[in-house]
Parts: C-alpha cells; structure tokens; sequence
C-alpha cells in the first residue's frame, strides 16, 4: 500500500518520536523510508563600513551557512538511516532548504510519495498565530495519508 514513505525530522528529539510508528508501518508494507530534513540557514547579519563589502560579506557568510547546515543535516540523517537499515529495512535521506510546509508538499509530489509521518509540535495560542503550524498546511494541501503524533506520545508500536 506504501511504497515510499517520507519521515519529517527537524533534527530534535521530539521529532524523532515518529520513526517507531514509520519503522512499523515500512515494514508491515516493505516500504522504503525516506528521511528529510529541511534546514532553514537564517541570514547572517554582520557589520562593514560600505555597502559593497557587506554584499560580499553577507553573500560569503550565507553560503558558509549554508553548507554548514546541509552537511550537519546530512551526518544527522545517514546515522539515523544506518541505525534504521540494521532493521533491514530500505532507506533514503534528502536535505533541502526551504519552508518547511511547502518544500515538504513539494517533495511529495516530486518523488511519489505514499505517506508522510511526523511529530506535531501543538502550538498554542499566540505562539501558534505567529508561528504557524506545518502540520496544518501539509494536511490541507497534500492529497496522501498523513501520519502524525501528540508530542507527548512516546510508546513504541509494533509492527504487527
């Protein structure tokens, strides 16, 4: 029934509640597990006496960022795929830069994707007007089965 099924993994602890649930489901069907990751690399902001320089600068410092945060992201995602490949099951990682929901839609649709799990961080309140909630756009905008757990859940599933 899924072939292919993408795990969100924003680099926490919490995030990572879902791979017990996405390992069971792999192998109750034999999926492929595909870990992704999407970094953000905020501007840099830093000081210099001209304009000109600080496009340098700035363009310099961006670049750095970037590739500090893919290859961090990278080291994270293939120890957590050899640990998951030595339960014999088959598993990718991708890292890309973008915002989360729209890069995690688009990904879906670029790579044929048959679930999506990930964690919900449950933003409250004012915190989740400003912030947002990824999880709420993914489910409006994706047309395939989404699974996702309350942070607070922490028991492991079997795949049975």
């Amino acid at each position: 029934m899924f072939k292919k099924i993408l795990v969100y993994l924003d680099g926490s602890a919490h995030s990572e509640r879902i791979l017990p649930y996405a390992i069971a489901q792999a192998h109750h069907f034999g999926s492929k597990l595909i870990l992704l990751r999407i970094g953000s690399a905020a501007p840099i902001t830093t000081s210099v006496s001209s304009p000109e320089n600080y496009r340098v600068v700035s363009s310099v410092a961006m670049d750095i960022a970037i590739t500090n945060e893919l290859e961090e992201s990278k080291s994270y995602l293939s120890r957590l795929s050899r640990e998951i490949s030595e339960k014999g099951l088959d598993v990718d990682i991708a890292t890309i830069l973008g915002p989360v929901a729209d890069t995690i839609i688009k990904f879906i649709k670029d790579n044929s994707i048959d679930l999506v799990a990930m964690t919900s961080h449950a933003y409250k309140g004012w915190k989740r007007l400003f912030l947002g909630n990824a999880v709420d756009e993914i489910l409006r905008e994706c047309d395939i089965p989404v699974l996702v757990i309350k942070p607070q859940e922490t028991q492991c599933v079997s795949a049975t």
